[in-house]
């Protein structure tokens, strides 16, 4: 069973090319504008930025709709109960107590569009840098390595734990198990897939208690990586670029 799953979409343009450092403080400029700016046309325009950036570094349609796709819910009660907590303008519609106005509807579409924008942010780091150099540019960064092992372990065991249910849960199907009933009946019958799951859990932690241990996890020796992270020319000019553009951004709109 592999350990390794993540949205990395392999690529050879500038982007991933780009320093995780840099990529890290745009991300961060990213958010923070998404967060401050309160114009849906603004977080408009950077979400098509955004797609049109990826699709320029060679990320998959199909990585941008399965992120769509994990977001269709929020979105979707985003925009039906946001423009009720925020009447404002002219009345559209009257529910009881609830009333529909189009500062509402404003409200519940920058919201909405804020989501999306803070998403896309994310993805777009994830989508083009690999998970060890994202855990090296956190430790060059100042954190401790034994943070970065544990960022890079968690992004590696959440899809182990997933896979190793669902592969648990088949192999108890194919066995003739099929949960039924009532809620509380089919939480019960689910106990023996979770009681697998938790020995698999501990079998998988057990031999990567001994796999860091044989590697000198616990050694006084200075650790050593095999790519040291570099910032070069462009490096530096897309992070003044970055810082620039974000604080323009920020006094225009203040």
């Amino acid at each position: 069973m592999s350990l390794v799953m993540d949205l990395y979409a392999p690529g050879r343009s500038w982007l991933h090319r780009l320093d995780p450092r840099v990529k890290l403080w745009g991300a961060l400029w990213g958010v923070l504008l998404a967060l401050l700016i309160p114009r849906p046309l603004f977080q408009a325009g950077f979400l098509l930025t955004l797609h049109l950036l990826l699709w320029g570094a060679g990320v998959p349609s199909a990585r941008l709709a399965w992120l769509w796709r994990q977001l269709r819910v929020l979105l979707l009660f985003i925009l039906l109960l946001q423009p009720f907590f925020a009447p404002g303008g002219t009345e559209l519609l009257t529910l009881g107590p609830l009333r529909l106005t189009v500062g509402g509807l404003l409200s519940g579409l920058l919201f909405a569009l804020r989501a999306l924008t803070m998403t896309f942010v994310t993805g777009a780091l994830l989508f083009t840098t690999e998970q060890h150099a994202l855990v090296r540019a956190f430790v060059r960064l100042g954190a401790p390595y034994t943070w970065g092992l544990t960022i890079s372990l968690t992004l590696r065991f959440i899809p182990a734990l997933s896979h190793l249910f669902s592969s648990v849960r088949a192999a108890q199907a194919a066995r003739g198990w099929m949960p039924s009933g009532s809620f509380i009946r089919r939480l019960r019958d689910y106990l023996p897939v979770l009681v697998a799951v938790v020995i698999g859990t501990l079998r998988m932690s057990d031999q990567l208690t001994l796999a860091l241990a044989a590697r000198g996890l616990d050694s006084a020796t200075p650790r050593t990586t095999w790519r040291e992270l570099a910032m070069r020319r462009s490096d530096w000019i897309v992070l003044v670029l970055c810082t620039l553009g974000g604080g323009l951004m920020l006094w225009l709109v203040r």
